[in-house]
Parts: C-alpha cells; structure tokens; sequence
C-alpha cells in the first residue's frame, strides 16, 4: 500500500532525493503500523516524536495498534528544541 509521509527538520534528510515539500510517498505492507515507519527511517521509537495522522494526532500508547490504510497520510517531526 502506499502513504505519504511528511516530515520536517533533521528527519527531512532521511527522504528521498527526489522527495518535495518535506514529503514522499511510500510503500509498506498491507498491515503496517506507525512504528514500522519509524522502522522504515530509522527513527527510535522511544524519542518525543509529534505524530499525525490524517490531521490527527496519535498518543505514543496508540501507535503501535494504529494500522495504516492505502492513502494514509502520516506526519512524524521531531522534538522542538530551544531556549
């Protein structure tokens, strides 16, 4: 199934060379859940990602039961650092 997944700031490296708008589309499989896509990227899934899907946001307890569906798209940013 494909997804778009969006990003933003160092994870936006992780993207492909052709990918847009901090943006790309991906294939996973049929039952793929939240952290298979931080698997996907290498993301640790015990950091403070902000993770959205379709415009809402996912609590950490709910990611790894949320499958994902054909034409999900889902939003995973790091943590806002700063002083």
């Amino acid at each position: 199934m494909k997804i778009t997944f969006k990003t933003g700031g160092i994870i936006s490296d992780l993207l492909p060379a052709d990918a847009e708008d901090e943006q790309a589309v991906i294939d996973m499989s049929d039952d793929a859940t939240i952290p298979d896509v931080m698997a996907y990227f290498d993301l640790p899934l015990d950091d403070f990602y902000l993770v959205i899907l379709n415009d809402t946001v996912v609590p950490k307890a709910a990611r790894s039961e949320t499958v994902l569906r054909e034409g999900d798209e889902l939003g995973i940013f790091p943590p806002i650092k700063g002083g």
